[in-house]
């Protein structure tokens, strides 16, 4: 391959479009003119540099951790035997509503120790 076919290929790639027959010179100045221009931020996305994911927050877009895991609320389903509402019924829908309340502090509290949630 010749050197001037690898700029045409690589003004092609950067325009996102075209064909090597279509590429004039005054293209390839513009795209060596680009690189030389955006150097600094071009060197650092070829190697010469190393990448750190930012930290995603409300208004930026990042790398997040995975939280850790919420155990299932295992507490029965509270319900009522022919509509009446008895001190064991009622018992039991505390217990779900504990238990729920628990599941739910505890899914907020890792979101929040992953860096998902602030």
């Amino acid at each position: 391959m010749q050197i001037v076919d690898a700029i045409k290929n690589l003004t092609i790639a950067m325009k996102g479009s075209g064909s090597v027959e279509d590429i004039t010179t005054d293209q390839i100045a513009e795209a060596i003119q680009y690189m030389a221009d955006n150097w600094e931020t071009i060197k650092t996305g070829i190697g010469s540099g190393s990448y750190e994911l930012p930290a995603a927050t409300t208004d930026t877009l990042g790398g997040v951790k995975k939280s850790a895991t919420v155990a299932a609320v295992s507490a029965a389903d509270a319900t009522a035997a022919g509509g009446a509402y008895d001190q064991t019924t009622a018992q039991s829908a505390v217990t779900l509503a504990n238990a729920n309340k628990a599941a739910i502090n505890a899914i907020l509290t890792n979101l929040k120790a992953a860096g998902i949630m602030a």
